[in-house]
């Protein structure tokens, strides 16, 4: 038995030979997913922010006319369409290369209109022949979609869960539940599960693989600690976390199997977007194992075992600026699992690591003291935070960060040596809960340096967060647990 890559050509004159009834139902359909959009959107501008781009992308792609069998709703090359097509290319460049200058509710507006603008495109108006190989408005909101998810994925610096659920969780099984309504309308190309090399599924058997090779790389960045920032934001045991973990490998596992029962007509404009982000992981995965040749080795500033809250050489891993992008967040985990006992609203005194002693990591002279700040409630932020600065020679000097009120024992101008202690970990500044920020930078210009460099430490034993095996056994990045060795 074999299978056709399209079943049958169809007129132009499919919609009116559909029931009544089927029309209605499909005008319902896309008026209530419209209403959704807009109220998401609403709701994104209002509360969520750009995580509700998230649905509302999904609900804006699926309130269009179904894009299977209708052939002559491809998207026609006319000058209307290159001007929207343009206005497309500039919306995206201003949203992506503007998109650290631009306040939440611009860079939501630029989205949702860049998301919208495919309603607009001229279609083909009459074009009965099969294509396997088509663009159309669908197709081009999802790739647009993808795009922008691509975007925050970037920016999120390491707090990528949201992105990583969408890519993972969310879309799996939005692909799923389509699949399934194609297949009992005979949308579904089964030819790759017989034969998969006849030429005329070269299309298919490539966009398979184009997925495939997409999946592999976001299940490495999952490896290599990609959600890893989530088990201390939502609190998570390492049950807790596994179990997370296990769902979105199996949405990239479902993902991968779908894959080899695609829809009929292979869409080029999803398809690139798919490939454009595999390019971008796997630029992302050569950083994490990159070794740097600029790296300053230091000592542990903390005693005992601490969790890496943010850290790696890659932002899908650290959760800093860009001019912090070297920087390493230290939380200390309880006898529990997690870094405070208690629910919400529980005093800094229950969190493992608050006003743990401070250690000098290499020896050098204090350049720089602030003590005066409070700390903040946890669960808060602040706008300044107590640090030290100290310079270790050659042009490098060392930021700790986030010290308790009050706790700093040394003075400016002070010679310490390394491991000798210098203030408690505390949470003032930008911090909602005690950890430690260090950071080896290339001036004594306190926060507002401009470079910072990677850092590796001896004298520790550093178990690995992740199953990715790459980049230096001495370096530290997300999920990774840092004990300090006894000297």
């Amino acid at each position: 038995m074999t299978h056709s890559v399209v079943s049958r050509p169809l007129s132009a004159d499919h919609d009116a030979l559909r029931p009544p009834r089927t029309r209605l139902a499909e005008r319902r359909r896309r008026l209530i997913l419209t209403v959704l959009a807009v109220v998401v959107f609403v709701a994104a501008l209002l509360v969520l922010g750009l995580d509700g781009l998230i649905p509302f992308g999904l609900l804006l792609a699926f309130s269009t006319d179904a894009d299977e069998g209708e052939t002559r709703r491809s998207v026609s090359l006319t000058p209307r369409n290159l001007g929207l097509a343009a206005a497309m290319s500039a919306a995206f460049a201003w949203f992506w290369l503007w998109h650290l200058d631009l306040t939440e509710s611009t860079l939501l507006l630029i989205a949702g209109a860049l998301m919208a603008l495919p309603l607009a495109l001229q279609t083909c108006a009459n074009d009965a022949a099969p294509h396997t190989i088509v663009v159309t408005k669908r197709s081009l909101i999802l790739a647009i979609w993808g795009l922008v998810v691509f975007v925050d994925l970037h920016y999120a610096y390491g707090q990528s869960f949201n992105e990583l659920t969408a890519v993972c969780v969310v879309v799996p099984l939005v692909l799923a539940a389509s699949r399934a309504w194609a297949a009992r309308r005979g949308q579904v190309e089964f030819g790759l599960l017989h034969h998969p090399l006849r030429p005329e599924l070269r299309p298919h058997l490539l966009q398979g693989l184009n997925i495939w090779l997409c999946c592999g790389l976001v299940g490495a960045v999952l490896a290599a600690g990609g959600v890893h920032f989530a088990r201390i934001g939502f609190s998570l045991t390492v049950a807790q976390f596994d179990a997370v973990v296990a769902v979105f490998a199996a949405g990239l596992v479902l993902m991968a199997g779908l894959a080899v029962v695609p829809r009929r007509r292979v869409y080029v404009a999803s398809n690139l977007v798919v490939a454009l982000l595999s390019g971008y992981l796997a630029l992302q995965l050569v950083h994490i194992n990159s070794s740097p040749a600029d790296a300053v080795v230091l000592d542990s500033p903390l005693a005992g075992e601490w969790f890496v809250l943010n850290g790696g050489r890659s932002v899908l891993l650290n959760g800093h600026s860009p001019n912090e992008s070297n920087a390493v967040d230290f939380v200390r985990l309880g006898a529990n699992e997690r870094t405070h006992t208690g629910g919400d609203g529980v005093p800094l005194s229950s969190y493992a690591g608050f006003g743990w002693s401070v250690l000098a990591p290499a020896d050098g002279r204090i350049v720089e003291v602030t003590d005066s700040y409070a700390d903040n409630p946890p669960g808060t932020n602040g706008d300044h935070a107590n640090h030290l600065l100290m310079d270790i020679g050659g042009g490098r000097y060392v930021s700790l960060a986030h010290l308790e009120q009050g706790s700093v024992t040394v003075r400016v101008g002070d010679i310490v040596h390394q491991g000798q202690p210098l203030a408690a970990v505390g949470n003032n500044g930008h911090s909602n809960q005690p950890h430690l920020h260090l950071q080896v930078q290339d001036s004594p210009a306190g926060a507002d340096a401009e470079r910072t460099y990677p850092m590796l430490f001896r004298n520790v034993h550093i178990t690995r967060g992740g199953a990715w095996p790459g980049s230096d056994s001495r370096g530290v990045r997300t999920g990774d647990l840092v004990r300090a060795l006894a000297r």
